[in-house]
């Protein structure tokens, strides 16, 4: 008996990691130089809404470059400042980004495979280069000055019992999709690429693109959040059929030679 119990703990403590409920955090570039940062459920069945209590992740700016929050899960977070100069970087700065809730905040079930805003900034001055990005935990960094570390403060058990951990990764990257930009000025096809728009969003049926009448020779693709291209006819009219995908977030990117647009579309 002892030896199959012992069989057994080692298969738990063997599952592999990616199998865990948890969170990772993403990168959006809304325009205007303002930028959203959210939770992405790992995939799950889990159909029990995330409990959140607290979260924080670390924004890194090229060196002189600002931010300031516009907007926040709880409408409290905070960001704390921090000059690379004093971690060995002197070519960036950066922002620890925390927020406290004072009350529980429920985020829609991970089975839903939808993303939640937790932060958008709004980066000062327009600048014409440098970068933004998200701190990935298993980074030199993040190893390093160990404050800075991304973290998810929630209860994703339906046990009737408030139970908080941390359910993003302290030794993976914690990151999916995009998490980072250049402030490279945009040419004028990149601007009025992203004027296009789609309705309606969310969908269940006919999806319309509408694209400016000056955009020529583009492509229209689908992607699911793991990066994998949905087969789906697009009529020349810029219309597809939603009603046979999973519910759930996708990505529709304009594709032209040399630059590319992505938007999200949720699918119920």
């Amino acid at each position: 008996m002892k030896i199959y119990t012992l069989l057994f703990l080692f298969y738990l403590l063997t599952l592999p990691i990616n199998a865990q409920e948890g969170y990772t955090y993403t990168l959006t570039d809304n325009g205007s130089y303002n930028y959203t940062i959210s939770a992405r459920p790992n995939i799950s069945s889990s159909d029990f809404a995330t409990l959140v209590q607290s979260y924080g992740f670390t924004i890194i700016l090229t060196d002189g470059i600002t931010a300031t929050i516009t907007s926040s899960l709880g409408n409290g977070a905070n960001a704390t400042y921090f000059d690379g100069t004093n971690v060995s970087q002197p070519s960036i700065d950066g922002y620890l980004i925390t927020e406290t809730l004072g009350s529980l905040i429920a985020l829609p079930s991970p089975s839903s495979g939808l993303e939640t805003p937790m932060v958008s900034i709004q980066v000062n001055g327009a600048p014409t280069n440098g970068t933004i990005s998200l701190l990935a935990n298993d980074s030199v960094l993040a190893t390093t000055i160990t404050p800075l570390v991304s973290f998810m403060q929630a209860d994703m058990i339906d046990d009737s019992m408030f139970l908080f951990t941390n359910v993003v990764d302290p030794n993976a990257s914690a990151l999916s999709g995009t998490s980072s930009y250049n402030f490279d000025t945009l040419d004028i096809e990149d601007n009025e690429m992203r004027t296009f728009s789609m309705h309606p969003n969310p969908a269940t049926s006919i999806v319309k693109i509408e694209v400016p009448e000056n955009l020529i020779n583009y492509k229209i693709e689908i992607h699911d959040t793991l990066g994998k291209q949905i087969s789906i006819s697009v009529t020349p009219e810029n219309t597809f059929n939603v009603s046979k995908l999973s519910t759930g977030m996708y990505l529709v990117s304009i594709k032209t030679e040399g630059n590319k647009i992505t938007k999200k579309l949720i699918v119920k």
